[in-house]
Formats: C-alpha cells, sequence, structure tokens
C-alpha cells in the first residue's frame, strides 16, 4: 500500500489486507476486492469464515463478502489489533563502510583495564543492530513521563555510539534508509534490549522516586508525630480516669495511626509501566576486530566493531548483568566481560555472576 500525501484517508481495504497477512493469512487483491484464507483461530478471533472475500464498502448487499471499509466491524477489530503492536521496521542505510585504520587506532586506546591484547584481524563486514524507542509511566501521588531509546547488535548485545540512532531516524535522512528483507530478531537479543530498558526507566525515574520517598517521609513524620502527641495526651488525662479506659483509648489511636500509615504507604508506592513504540533493525556497513586478550595465564578472543557514521567502538555486552561496559574487566575463570557496575575495581580476582 502507498503512503497516503497530505490528509489522504489510506484505503481500507489494503490496511485489512496488510494486517491480515501479517498475523499470517494468505490474501490475494484483485481490483476492488481482497481473496483471503486465514488460520483457524485468526477467523475465530475476528468472526469471519476461514475462506472469505473482501470488500471496502462499510454496507453491501453481498452476503458472500465481508465488509471492511471505514466502521465496519471487521476493520474495528484489525485497527485495535494494530494499535496494540509498536511498529517495526527493517532497513539497510547507504553509507560508506568505516576505514579500517580509524578503528585500528581506536582500538590501540580500548580501554580493558585488566588484561593485555593483541590486534589479530580487522575485517570490513556488514552490522545488524536492533533500535528500540520506549514510552515510561511512573505513577505514585503524582504522574511522571518519559521516553528512552536504546540501540545494541543484534548478535552479541553491544552498544554502538548514540550517532546511530539519529542515523535510523527515517526523519533525518530517508534517502539512506531503504528497505530491507528481515531475516527476524531472536528472543534472546529482544530480553536483553527488555532488560536494558528497564535499567535505562530506573535510572530516568531515579529523581521522581527520590521526590515520591520524601514526601512520603514527611507525611509519614506527621501522622506519627500527631498520633504520638495524641497518645502522650491520653496517657495524662487532666480528670481521673480508668487505666483499662486509658489503655483501650491507646490502642485504638495506634491501630488507626497503623491503618493511616498502611494507607500512606499504597498511596505512595510507585508503579511503572514501559511500553514499546517503535523497534527497527538497522543494516549497514562495519569493520570488525578481533582481539586476543590475555589475562594472567589464560588466552581468548573479543571482537569489537566500528560501525558506519560512529565515532567510537561499540561498547561489550556485560556478562553479568546484559548492560554495556565503557571500560570493561575480564573474569579469570572464563574470561568473561564485565562492567564497571559488576566490577568497580580490578585488583586482585574479580568476582563473575556470569560464572
Amino acid at each position: 500500500m502507498n503512503a497516503p500525501s497530505g490528509h489522504e484517508i489510506p484505503d481500507p481495504l489494503a490496511f485489512a489486507a496488510d494486517a491480515l497477512a501479517a498475523q499470517g493469512a494468505l490474501v490475494e487483491r484483485s481490483g476492488d476486492e481482497c481473496v483471503g484464507i486465514l488460520p483457524e483461530a485468526l477467523a475465530r478471533s475476528l468472526e469471519i469464515p476461514e475462506a472469505c472475500t473482501l470488500i471496502g464498502a462499510v454496507a453491501a448487499d453481498r452476503v458472500d463478502a465481508v465488509a471492511c471499509g471505514l466502521g465496519s466491524p471487521l476493520f474495528e477489530r484489525l485497527t485495535r489489533w494494530a494499535s496494540a503492536r509498536a511498529p517495526t521496521a527493517s532497513l539497510r542505510l547507504a553509507a560508506e563502510a568505516p576505514r579500517p585504520s580509524q578503528a585500528r587506532a581506536l582500538v590501540e586506546r580500548f580501554p580493558l583495564r585488566n588484561a593485555v591484547f593483541d590486534i589479530e584481524q580487522t575485517t570490513p563486514t556488514d552490522a545488524t543492530y536492533v533500535i528500540g524507542w520506549f514510552a515510561w509511566r511512573a505513577e505514585a501521588d503524582d504522574r511522571y513521563d518519559g521516553q528512552i531509546v536504546l540501540a545494541m547488535h543484534a548478535a552479541d548485545g553491544a552498544e554502538p555510539d548514540g550517532a546511530l540512532v539519529s542515523l535510523a531516524n527515517p526523519a533525518h535522512e530517508p534517502h539512506r534508509l531503504q528497505p530491507e528483507p528481515c531475516a527476524g530478531v531472536g528472543r534472546a537479543p529482544l530480553g536483553l534490549l527488555a532488560r536494558r530498558a528497564a535499567l535505562r526507566v530506573r535510572e530516568a525515574i531515579a529523581p521522581a522516586r527520590a521526590a515520591v520517598a520524601r514526601r512520603h517521609a514527611r507525611d509519614h513524620r506527621r501522622i506519627a508525630e500527631y498520633f504520638a502527641a495524641l497518645i502522650e495526651d491520653a496517657r495524662s488525662p487532666k480528670r481521673r480516669v480508668e487505666a483499662a479506659a486509658i489503655a483501650n483509648k491507646i490502642e485504638h489511636m495506634v491501630s488507626e495511626r497503623d491503618a493511616k500509615l498502611r494507607d500512606l504507604g499504597q498511596r505512595y508506592a510507585m508503579r511503572v509501566l514501559v511500553e514499546p513504540l517503535a523497534l527497527v533493525s538497522l543494516a549497514l556497513p562495519a569493520v570488525s576486530i578481533r582481539l586476543r586478550v590475555r589475562r594472567r595465564k589464560r588466552e581468548g578472543e573479543l571482537v569489537l566493531r566500528l560501525p558506519a557514521g560512529a565515532a567510537a567502538l561499540d561498547r561489550p555486552a556485560c556478562a553479568a548483568c546484559g548492560g554495556a561496559a565503557a571500560r570493561p574487566a575480564l573474569c579469570d575463570d572464563a574470561l568473561h566481560v564485565l562492567c564497571e557496575t559488576c566490577v568497580p575495581h580490578v585488583q586482585g580476582r574479580p568476582e563473575c555472576a556470569a560464572c
């Protein structure tokens, strides 16, 4: 389906055909109608026959066809399905490959903190990155919203230079981006992307969480001080009161105080929602550099990468937490790559959570 220009309304029949094909149906268009063969589960969920003819009219006198015009039941179901999914695209960036000499110069300054390395091979290659845009919302006694964007290599999870994200934005340089047949992204990279999104959102909401904690502590202190004063007055009545009555009154106050504090905790409990907005698979030229690394008596390999348009090497993925390691260290037993958070100091033998 061609993209509409200006305020032109998209063709409902083409939209329906694309939406059904995306869910596994076989759809073929002929003029003003489409013939479709749907999987049984899909047909049942959409409440249409498995073999059907689609027409673009909302109401038609044809009993052998399913209407999918604007406002039709099928169109409404398909739009709800489409709006519940983050849009995805597979693109290729037309760019010059980085120079091997540039990649080698960057590798020579690579900050591997507790091992030495030699450059074994520098190879021009293609690299595929997964770039995800996410929206987050945090709610407690107030609401906070924001967006984050993350990029990582589809195979090993390395995090590229931030310039790569702007290159993947079709609004910036659309003439350099071409559709690319999608080979599919495995669950492991998407799972790692989701973990990083959770870590990044946790960082993003830290100021909001601190503000909520301050307000919670303030109101907690006010309630506790208020009931402490009431209990103190109850223990020293101005007139003679039976000890049992005083004890009952204090018990009631303590119960009421505890209930208010529990309600306060629920009021200030922060609920965080993260939703994917879009996902792009971006292929582009790169230079791959294979290193021979040595740590104590062990040797191994480490592959670094410089993609087109980047001013820095990709940051390898931490084998322990899944984050990106700007200044990595290696463990002693398996030479796992570890980030600065997992190994803040490299003296002695670093503990490796990945071993």
